[in-house]
């Protein structure tokens, strides 16, 4: 059930390639299927990091049973990505991480 969810101030010019292509980055750094993959883009917000409205983003992503051990790689994959599509430096991006406990994420009329 992994859920990543870009914030940024960037003008995202083509919002289902963007996602697509996030989508698939997620599934491959978590590597897990890509069909239970969920992906959502909020651009074009009013945001300041540093004190500055330069190109930033704030990335959250939920994923059951994510280890602490993995974040940094996921970090790694998640920011690199997000540089390459909006030429957002590295340094001016933040990801949250969270994993869920299974039985608090519902799915399908059920949980996990």
């Amino acid at each position: 059930m992994p859920y990543l969810h870009v914030h940024t101030n960037v003008a995202v010019e083509n919002h289902a390639d963007f996602l697509t292509r996030c989508s698939r980055a997620t599934a491959l750094a978590l590597e897990k299927p890509e069909s239970y993959v969920m992906v959502e883009l909020s651009d074009q917000r009013s945001m300041l990091f540093a004190g500055s409205d330069q190109p930033l983003a704030f990335v959250e992503l939920k994923s059951l049973g994510l280890s602490p051990a993995d974040t940094a790689h996921v970090s790694h994959k998640i920011s690199t990505l997000i540089h390459h599509e909006l030429e957002i430096d590295i340094s001016r991006i933040y990801i949250e991480f969270e994993a869920p406990q299974r039985d608090m994420f519902g799915w399908n009329g059920g949980t996990f």
